[in-house]
């Protein structure tokens, strides 16, 4: 199955989107919302692309429509740009000088105008961090309130029972908003502290005492590190007796 996206022919694989064919082909489609391990949010609406059909074109999202054999895609056209300037523009309102956010403005030359009066916090509602706890099983988190009150939190915003400390979703996070407070005793994430859970050998930080536990069950804390050298020094042993 081969598509055209701006001039370039690439093989599209069965059942791909358009935004995962032209990643993996290098194209580049601009993306906050969209990350291949998680459910697609289809929230932030930067990948629109133009796909044309015979003289006219309709906008799609990128990350939504499957790619199709013959389809002709255009992500740089007039009205691409200013439906992706627009987006910019309302997402800077949304997060006021995050970096990630900055950076595509100036990629893209859209200028700053006025945010929203006393707007707070960075986050751009994207539901990258609510899929990616969903996806670990945890589920600790979620989109509270509507309109302009809605935000990502914890169930009334206490301590989540389900939340393990793993941080998964700061690190999906695409504006990197999430308040992570890792200290020599432990870590605080959402409202709730953990305590580090240490390899027993070299005392290296493995996780959260949640999160391994969950994973290990009651087996001996040891780190990647102190396991492999355990490996090595019975492959050793085992070698020196023959």
């Amino acid at each position: 199955m081969r598509i055209q996206i701006d001039g370039k022919e690439i093989q599209a694989l069965p059942d791909e989107t358009i935004l995962q064919a032209a990643r993996r082909e290098g194209v580049y489609i601009p993306s906050l919302c969209y990350s291949d391990p998680t459910e697609p949010t289809h929230s932030c609406r930067l990948c629109m692309v133009e796909l044309m059909e015979g003289e006219k074109g309709k906008m799609v999202a990128s990350c939504a429509m499957k790619a199709k054999d013959g389809m002709v895609v255009s992500t740089r056209t007039d009205r691409v740009m200013r439906v992706r300037k627009t987006l910019l523009k309302l997402l800077y309102a949304q997060a006021p000088e995050n970096p990630a956010i900055v950076e595509l403005m100036e990629r893209f030359d859209v200028e700053k105008e006025e945010v929203f009066p006393n707007k707070e916090g960075q986050c751009i509602l994207c539901g990258l961090c609510v899929q990616a706890c969903k996806k670990l099983g945890s589920s600790a988190i979620t989109t509270m309130s509507r309109g302009t009150t809605k935000e990502v939190d914890t169930p009334y915003g206490k301590e989540a029972m389900s939340c393990i400390g793993c941080a998964s979703c700061a690190d999906f996070c695409p504006t990197k908003c999430i308040e992570v407070v890792d200290t020599e005793e432990g870590r605080t994430i959402w409202n709730k502290h953990f305590k580090w859970a240490r390899c027993e050998k070299c005392g290296a930080i493995v996780g959260t005492d949640k999160h391994y536990s969950l994973a290990n069950g009651t087996e001996p804390i040891i780190c990647p590190d102190c396991r492999r050298h355990a490996i090595t020094d019975l492959f050793a042993a085992t070698l020196g007796e023959e």
